[in-house]
Parts: C-alpha cells; structure tokens; sequence
C-alpha cells in the first residue's frame, strides 16, 4: 500500500526541494580546490605560492589574482590536475582569488586571505586575530607536487646546480632573487645551506617543514662570512639585531633593491627602531640650541661618493667606541675628527 499521498497521482510540494536540491548540486559541482595557501596564512617574504586543484572537465581557463588585482592566466590541458602560480604580496592583507572559466562563462571563483608581516613596517608587524603560519612543504602537498617538480626527501641530498633553472626550487621560487642585488646563496640556489629544516628561539613551533630555516640565522651566515664572527663579538658595543644573531631582520637574505641586501634604505631601516633621531635633531641638538647636525641628505666628507647617512658615523655590527660609533674614543666627539679636520 502506498501512503495516503500517493494515492490518486498525489505528489507533496515537500518532496520537490529535495529533487531540487539534488538537481543544483550537480549542476553546481565544485569546479577547483584552493589547496595552499590556507585561509589566513601569514607569509613574511613578497613572494605568494598559489596552488589549485581543477576537478571540473568543462573548465578551460583559470585565472589567478593578486592582492593588487594582477591577473595570471592559465589554460587547462587534459588530465592536468593541480595547477600552481607564484605571485607577489602587498604588505599587510591580500585578498588572493582564483576563477575558473568554461570558455568566457565564469564556473567558479575562490579566494583566501593571506598577511604579508613584515617587522620593520608599521602596521603591518603583527598579523590580525586568527592568521598564521602554514608549512608549506608537507609530505600530503608534495605528492601532488612530483608529478611536476623533483621533490627532494627528507633522506636526500640537495644537488647544486650548474644552471639555476635546474634547481628543484627555481621554477616556483625565482622572484625571491629578481631584485636589483641579490646575495650569492640564493641567486646560486644554496637554498640548503640555510634552509635546514631546523626551527630556532625566534620560530620554534612555527610549522616547521624540511626546509625552514633557523631564527636566529647568524651561524647559518657564519658558513660564509666566517671571518668577521670573531671581530663582532670581541667589540666593546653591541647592537642588538647582532647580538640576537638576527641577522635576516635588517637583510634579506634573498635579494633587495638596496645596498648590502637591507630591508631598507640604511637611514630608514635606522629609524625604524630609533624614531627618536628621523626629526634631524640628532647630536649637537643636545648642546646648542636650535642646531642639529644632518644625519641623511648630504654627501658624507668620510665616504666620498656616498651620501650621509646613520652608518656614517656608526657602525651597527658593534664598535670599539661608544653608542657603536665608528672611533676608539671614550667620548662621543672623538667621531667628529673623521670629517671635521680642525
């Protein structure tokens, strides 16, 4: 027997939802599958690898874009299924989309939320409640990765390449090295040499993967710059970042667009942290009113062909002088005979 609202062709509105729903589920299948990064990833270079996953035959085209609204376009070849594009960050948030075309018809779009911190920038120091770091390089993401890129285990060793296309990392890490320097590790993809796998006081518990990098970095800097270790820490004035071993807080260890690979101009990365000194009323200010020696926008009479500026006079890796000041003196005007002779 059928239940009294079969009967007589009877059919309830009730039930016509759940066909519905049945029928848009199908015509809206789930056309990609934003894979990295996660929601409110916290990132701490410009440099933003998307991955995505087509699980829709009809999409021929997706279409990634920054958080300044670049577009990178890309056609789906068939049985191709994870796609990755490397993109540049904003500082601060960055609304990072990918759309999926059939044709000019949109299919799909998707978006994550990811925070470009940097330390030296204000405002953008600390990321918002609920970001944070997500491991790239896990053994889950890699599988999708090898049948592209050669992966290296855990088990292997790094081999240098002749050619720096030939690095396993070039192909989705090339725009850490396109500025106008960049430092001889990582234009000759050493990546290894820092990239230890290794977590240190200033990262530890930070999604470590096999290729984090420790912080503090500075034995790792060491390797190479093993001359100058023990001249620094015989000086009598210290400089914190040194002390701290932090040494990738004032450089970029990959590439800038500034001397000495500096996350800054040098007078702006100074007064990141001594704001005190960027009105001008630095040095003499103290013992004759209404005057201030120039600390940035004059040629420095010490470095000829250089401009004045903070480390003109210090020195911030650390110094034999007070306030790490380039002179011996045990006062602060023996700095003044570099320039002034009389």
């Amino acid at each position: 027997m059928y239940p009294p609202f079969f009967r007589g062709g009877y059919f309830p509105l009730l039930f016509i939802p759940f066909f519905m729903m049945i029928t848009s589920f199908s015509l809206h299948a789930a056309s990609l599958e934003i894979i990295r990064p996660l929601v409110k990833t916290v990132i701490e270079e410009s440099e933003i690898n998307v991955v995505v996953k087509v699980t829709n035959p009809e999409v021929s085209k997706v279409v990634f874009v920054d958080g300044m609204g670049r577009e990178f376009h890309r056609d789906i070849k068939k049985e191709k299924l994870i796609y990755c594009q490397s993109m540049k960050a904003k500082m601060g948030n960055n609304s990072i989309s990918v759309i999926a075309y059939k044709g000019t018809d949109v299919k799909e779009s998707k978006t994550v939320e990811v925070y470009f911190r940097a330390e030296l920038f204000g405002g953008v120091n600390e990321e918002p409640s609920g970001y944070r770091k997500h491991t790239f390089h896990t053994d889950k993401d890699e599988q999708l990765c090898k049948k592209c890129h050669n992966m290296i285990s855990n088990t292997a060793k790094y081999v240098i390449p002749e050619n720096a296309e030939d690095s396993t990392c070039y192909q989705c890490h090339k725009n850490l090295v396109n500025r106008a320097k960049s430092h001889a590790p990582a234009v000759n993809w050493l990546c290894t040499e820092c990239h230890t796998g290794q977590s240190g006081e200033y990262n530890a518990g930070e999604g470590i993967s096999k290729f984090s990098a420790p912080d503090p970095i500075m034995e790792r800097c060491f390797n190479c710059h093993e001359n100058i270790k023990e001249v620094w820490f015989a000086r009598k004035s210290e400089h914190g970042p040194v002390r701290d071993g932090r040494c990738n807080r004032c450089h970029n260890p990959h590439s800038s667009n500034e001397l000495f690979f500096t996350r800054k101009p040098l007078w702006d990365l100074c007064t990141t942290c001594h704001s005190e000194k960027a009105n001008g009323a630095h040095v003499i200010s103290s013992f004759i009113r209404d005057k201030s020696h120039p600390t940035q926008g004059k040629p420095d009479p010490s470095r000829p062909g250089r401009e004045l500026v903070c480390s003109g006079c210090h020195d911030p890796h650390g110094s034999e002088g007070i306030f790490l000041l380039r002179s011996k003196g045990k006062t602060a005007f023996s700095i003044c005979s570099r320039c002034h002779q009389k």
